[in-house]
């Protein structure tokens, strides 16, 4: 570069300044000014701008080095251009923004493959990408960003060193001047890599978006440019998508790194420095966001309880199809083992605590359901009913929802009750603490949860009276407890959606809330039934009530088709029951007589 010293200096100096009331004067803004320090800025890069403009005009009529003046000038310009296409997009002028950026490519795009020109051209295309985002723009943003990822690695595997602005303002004879180019390419390609994930996720392509979302973790813990706290939230919340995708290695390494994370940034999190209350504000955040962890551990295990589940009731034939639709798909996922790895991190210890295979056996399950209700324990330690009582709810249910699980591996049927009751009782405290006023949603799934965990106990109750010849008093009495306590949630549940009429149903409900409707009056009348008794007239109450239900399900059926369709079991046997029901009401009535 043969620029003058002196020009140098001068656009430096102007550059700075500009800087500065961006990076720093701008937090002293009042409400009343919000942009104050960016319009001086924008100011400065203007005249800049102006300055570079001439000067190019200049050096192109008189250019006797093969361009390399007018290079030097194009890639300060293009620097200059992606700053104000910045401050643009930043003071509500996104327009002008993009038509600042969008210079800045036409004049970077003949060079954007030297170390003067890939910086520039990576950020302003990260910058049009956040634009094109916020106007809903996803494909083509993502094209562009594509564009930006491959630029950057065809520049890496050339060997050449990229330069900041700070750079090439820097004289090549200046031997103690610090050159931050590479490390501002890398903080822009791992930007990169983030606002892919964010386009190939608003597309749709969600595997796409989470080998780009996991790449940008890594890069943040090669390059140490990452926050303790929201790397280990973002390595949690990417370790949701792999559980959906019964990818449980994945997930339980994704897991593992945000606990490592956690736990080495406890130990330095507090510094000698700090005041009490920064002390203390800090340590709140560090028992906060460790919960958000802990629950995201509790998800992996129940679902690894529920996936596990689902393939032991599957027949063999079915399985075997799934298997092999699981081994196409992982085929299909391209990329390396980096794409879902922190090959940096030894996360052996903490993954060896929890599977990641299915569970085969009591034994295997009994393991996961203990790993599950100790991070639960420590979400409940932090989140309480007084302070935070939607999620003291959920993580309530999350403990009922892993004995709804683990009873499935019991074999014991005195077991299997024990586990349903507590199930119930969870649910069941849950909705003795909450207001349906204020938490209707989340009393609706104690209710109907409550309901199928006392029906399950009744089941179990009955099927130990019908193998005694003479069943005990006190047995028929827990029975019939078990009985009307499922029956009561069934009709608390059912009542939430009624209209104020209490006959009709609200007519804001969706196909899936008509379908469990449909099933609570299924299981109420079928729980009328089964209750005993000797006495004939509570015989009769129960048999009416029973055929109550069952018609009102029919009538349901009829009138919401779309809900009922996979219902074909139940309502068949309706169907039956509504032609068997009258008989026997009659026969209990010819003995009242």
């Amino acid at each position: 570069m043969v620029i003058p010293k002196e020009i140098l200096s001068d656009y430096k100096e102007l550059y700075e300044k500009s800087n500065d009331l961006v990076e720093n004067e701008s937090r002293s803004d009042p409400p009343t000014e919000p942009f104050r320090s960016h319009y001086k800025a924008r100011d400065i890069l203007q005249d800049l701008k102006k300055q570079l403009e001439d000067q190019l005009v200049s050096v192109a009529a008189s250019e006797e080095d093969g361009g390399q003046d007018e290079l030097s000038y194009k890639s300060i310009l293009a620097f200059v251009c992606r700053d104000l296409g910045r401050i643009y997009v930043y003071t509500e002028e996104p327009t002008e923004g993009v038509r600042m950026l969008k210079q800045c490519l036409e004049l970077i795009e003949s060079h954007k493959d030297t170390g003067d020109g890939i910086i520039p051209y990576v950020g302003a295309i990260n910058e049009l990408s956040i634009v094109l985002g916020s106007r809903q723009e996803y494909k083509q943003a993502m094209e562009m960003l594509l564009e930006a990822e491959k630029s950057y690695q065809q520049f890496k595997s050339s060997g050449q060193v990229a330069h900041s602005l700070m750079d090439i303002f820097s004289p090549p004879d200046d031997t103690s001047a610090t050159h931050s180019g590479p490390t501002e390419l890398e903080n822009l390609y791992t930007l990169c890599c983030f606002y892919l994930a964010q386009m190939f996720g608003h597309l749709g392509e969600l595997e796409k978006s989470a080998q780009f979302c996991h790449r940008t973790l890594h890069r943040q813990l090669e390059y140490k440019s990452y926050d303790a706290i929201d790397f280990a939230l973002n390595t949690a919340t990417l370790s949701q998508y792999y559980i959906g995708e019964e990818r449980f290695k994945e997930a339980r390494h994704h897991l593992a790194a945000a606990t490592l994370i956690m736990a080495e940034y406890e130990g330095v999190m507090l510094k000698p420095e700090m005041t009490e209350q920064q002390k203390a504000d800090v340590s709140e955040t560090f028992k906060h966001r460790y919960a958000d962890v802990a629950r995201c551990w509790a998800k992996y295990g129940l679902y690894l309880l529920q996936t596990s589940k689902e393939r032991l009731l599957r027949d063999d034939q079915e399985e075997a199809q799934r298997s092999a639709e699981k081994a196409m798909k992982q085929l299909e996922i391209s990329g390396s083992q980096e794409d879902y790895r922190f090959l940096d991190l030894n996360l052996t210890a903490c993954e060896n605590r929890i599977s990641c295979d299915y569970c085969l056996t009591f034994d295997d399950a009994k393991l996961v359901f203990h790993f599950v209700n100790e991070w639960l324990d420590i979400a409940k330690d932090y989140y309480k009913a007084e302070t935070e009582a939607t999620e003291y709810c959920k993580i309530i249910q999350d403990y009922a929802e892993a004995y709804e699980h683990i009873v499935f591996f019991e074999e014991n049927p005195d077991n299997q009750a024990k586990m349903h009751k507590k199930r119930a009782k969870f649910l069941e405290d849950l909705l003795d603490l909450i207001d349906p006023v204020f938490y209707l949603k989340i009393c609706r799934e104690c209710w109907y949860g409550a309901g199928t965990a006392n029906a399950a106990v009744l089941d179990i109750r009955l099927d130990a009276i019908k193998a005694k010849n003479s069943p005990s008093p006190d047995e028929i009495k827990k029975a019939n407890q078990s009985c009307m306590k499922a029956i009561k949630h069934f009709q608390s549940y059912a009542k939430s959606y009624l209209s104020a009429n209490g006959t009709d149903w609200r007519p804001n409900m969706d196909v899936e809330e008509q379908r469990i409707m449909l099933y609570a009056h299924f299981h109420i009348g079928r729980l009328y039934y089964k209750l005993l008794t000797a006495n004939p007239m509570q015989q009769l109450e129960h048999l009416n009530s029973c055929n109550h239900y069952y018609k009102l399900f029919n009538d349901g059926c009829e009138s919401h088709p779309e809900a009922a369709g996979p219902l074909h079991g139940e309502t068949g046997v309706v169907r039956e029951m509504l032609h068997l029901l009258p008989l026997k009401i009659e026969a209990v009535k010819a003995r009242l007589h």
